[in-house]
């Protein structure tokens, strides 16, 4: 699940996905939260998985822990 929510935030982003840790917050790997909003719609789709995003998920890691507790 890291591998791919990673893969599609660093395709967003023009990056290698190996320059994306997991644990960097949204901010620090250069999303805004209009960014993390298009990335969320398009997780869903991806992961079949209606995700609610709060102040606590601010990261891949806490975003695929979730997403995990979810299905």
């Amino acid at each position: 699940m890291k591998e791919t929510i990673t893969n599609i935030i660093a395709e967003y982003l023009g990056k290698d996905a190996s320059e994306i840790s997991a644990t960097d917050t949204f901010k620090e790997i250069g999303l805004d939260s209009l960014d993390v909003m298009e990335l969320v719609m398009q997780i869903e789709e991806e992961v079949d998985v209606k995700i609610e995003l709060s102040q606590d998920i601010d990261n891949i890691e806490k975003l695929c822990d979730y997403i995990e507790a979810s299905k």
